[in-house]
């Protein structure tokens, strides 16, 4: 497969696009990078192959150097990583089209939520730390189907309506702290192999190309427009898998 020029050029610029989006929005990196390159590979070997450049993409937008952008997600983030052990076992006793199924289902789902506006102003907080247990275990449980964290978590920051500097880290963490428990359990139960890793690190090189594209377009565009382009980006993705999977 790695011997074929064409299939390289195809997943190069698929996490080359995949870096842009991430880049511009803070997240993205598998939705756009996944469903074009589980078109010519199995859906679980582009999962694995995706796992350097969403770990260093996210390392990078995390930007630790300034400190920890909030400890109110840490539940969220801690219920994630079980939802992922879960998950990424779970993906061994289903077919691989539900899988996909599951993923579009869930994009479109993100994209009809903030697309008619829902914005969370004010919760308890007590309330606040269940909810997002419970959203933070979903979203794990999906991302270990899937890689894709969590389009329910998602929606949720999106209703929060942060800053997109601070949603931006916030995302990055979540994913970044996701990488760990979800292809650790991927490589754990023989889903990949060394030279699958090899080649994962290979694609780091288009992945920052196109955050530091996506970085740029970022700070220019207004808190508006960037959240119309994640909800775009999220339909179009979406319906795209849902086709393919039909």
């Amino acid at each position: 497969m790695y011997n074929d020029p064409l299939i390289i050029i195809i997943i190069f610029l698929a996490v080359l696009c995949g870096g842009l989006v991430k880049g511009t929005i803070g997240f993205g990196m598998p939705m756009v990078a996944l469903p074009i390159i589980a078109f010519i590979l199995p859906a679980t070997k582009a999962m694995i192959i995706l796992c350097a450049p969403i770990f260093i993409t996210n390392f990078i937008q995390m930007k630790i150097k300034e400190g920890i952008t909030s400890y109110r997600f840490i539940p969220m983030f801690l219920s994630l990583v079980l939802g992922l052990l879960i998950g990424a076992r779970l993906i061994l006793e289903i077919e691989l089209n539900t899988i996909t199924q599951l993923i579009a289902i869930s994009v479109i789902f993100v994209a009809i939520i903030n697309s008619i506006g829902l914005q969370i102003k004010s919760i308890n907080k007590n309330w606040e730390r269940t909810i997002t247990i419970i959203i933070g275990f979903s979203s794990g449980i999906l991302g270990g189907l899937s890689s894709f964290y969590g389009p329910p978590m998602l929606a949720y920051l999106v209703a929060l309506k942060l800053k997109k500097e601070t949603f931006v880290r916030v995302v990055s963490t979540m994913y970044f702290i996701g990488s760990f428990p979800l292809y650790g359990s991927l490589m754990y139960y023989g889903l990949g192999t060394i030279n699958d890793l090899y080649f994962s690190l290979f694609l780091i090189i288009p992945a920052l190309i196109g955050q530091q594209f996506g970085s740029r377009i970022r700070h220019k565009i207004s808190e508006k427009i960037f959240r119309n382009f994640i909800i775009i980006v999220l339909f179009i993705l979406g319906f795209a898998l849902l086709l393919k999977s039909l």
